[in-house]
């Protein structure tokens, strides 16, 4: 028995097998039981999933589309699935061969004894938010006793804002009032309304935030917390029997960034047709603040990348503050494509 899976080019999510009133962690169970019939061998192609339209895995769309998987041997099939439960079930049901995401996916399976899922690279690793205010505030002393709006309680946005208020010495808990509202659009709806006096946004509501007269307190990408967002990871074992493999995947990926840079146009065109955004100011706006702020050069993952992911999950489960993060970090495969110098001869071109 096995998940199955649709690629993004043809579907988003899963296959309509699976019975939507089956509840999800009874599925979850059931596919954790399951033995995967395909393997990698068989398949001849890596699975690789992501959690969302969002522009900051532009450069897996980006190494897809433009060919550069197949131009460094790789054949890869991306797979949209937007549940991370279910996502990390069909990986552990190898389903998926590398799962992309948020950072808390490796260390809540390494708590839950899964020790051979590691971090090898990573696209991101700031907080990609800003936070907006209405205009009669004019900076934070003007926050206190405010109402803040984020989408979920215990969600990346929520650490995210939390943390940025504790670095500028608030006590989120007391001194302003937290509010979870859903999604991000209905920040944005909160604060015209005037149900909300301060919210924190993402990609493109911020910039419709600008447009509308609302003040930006503060850009977290700048704040110089590190996040890893977004985020590869893969079976140890399988990084180090399928190298030549993985090498060909991160060689790719570090090739979409470059293309990113030089080719705005045609990055762009895969931007929308991935998110489906068709507002091209929004877009261009979108695409070159990540070409200029998020994206390395190198996707790699360090250790300080993962505490303050450990310390978000730490909240819910204190014995996430014993896991040292270098356990959690499989950095042989970016190194050695970058001691190759595979980097050097790529923009030296």
């Amino acid at each position: 028995m096995t998940i199955s899976l649709t690629p993004v080019k043809t579907a988003t999510g899963l296959g309509s097998r699976r019975p939507r009133r089956l509840p999800l962690l009874l599925v979850s169970f059931f596919i954790l039981l399951a033995l995967p019939t395909a393997t990698l061998a068989q398949r001849k192609t890596l699975r690789v999933s992501y959690p969302a339209p969002a522009t900051v895995y532009l450069p897996l769309w980006v190494a897809s589309d433009a060919g550069l998987f197949k131009k460094n041997g790789v054949e890869v099939e991306l797979v949209h699935v937007g549940s991370s439960p279910i996502a990390m079930a069909a990986y552990l049901a190898g389903e998926i061969d590398i799962l992309g995401g948020g950072g808390s996916a490796g260390p809540n399976a390494y708590l839950r004894g899964q020790r051979d899922l590691v971090f090898f690279g990573s696209m991101n690793s700031k907080f990609v938010f800003s936070v907006y205010a209405h205009p009669s505030i004019a900076n934070m002393a003007g926050v206190r006793g405010k109402r803040v709006g984020v989408t979920r309680f215990g969600g990346t946005m929520d650490f995210a804002t939390r943390h940025f208020f504790r670095q500028n010495g608030f006590d989120p808990g007391r001194e302003v009032t937290m509010v979870q509202v859903g999604r991000v659009p209905d920040i944005l709806s909160g604060l015209i309304a005037g149900s909300l006096d301060v919210g924190t946004m993402a990609f493109p509501y911020d910039i419709k935030a600008k447009e509308g007269g609302y003040r930006e307190l503060a850009d977290l990408s700048q704040s110089g917390a590190r996040y890893a967002s977004s985020s590869f990871l893969a079976r140890r074992q399988f990084l180090v029997q399928n190298k030549a493999l993985a090498e060909g995947f991160v060689r790719a990926i570090i090739e979409a960034m470059q293309f990113i840079r030089i080719r705005r146009d045609d990055g762009i065109k895969i931007l929308a047709r991935y998110t489906r955004m068709s507002d091209m100011k929004v877009l261009a706006q979108t695409y070159d603040y990540h070409s200029r702020v998020i994206w390395p050069r190198v996707p790699e993952i360090l250790p300080e990348d993962l505490k303050l992911v450990l310390e978000e999950l730490a909240e819910a489960n204190p014995k996430a503050r014993e896991i040292d993060p270098a356990e959690l970090i499989y950095g042989s495969i970016v190194k050695d494509v970058v001691a190759s110098g595979f980097v050097e001869k790529l923009y030296a071109r």
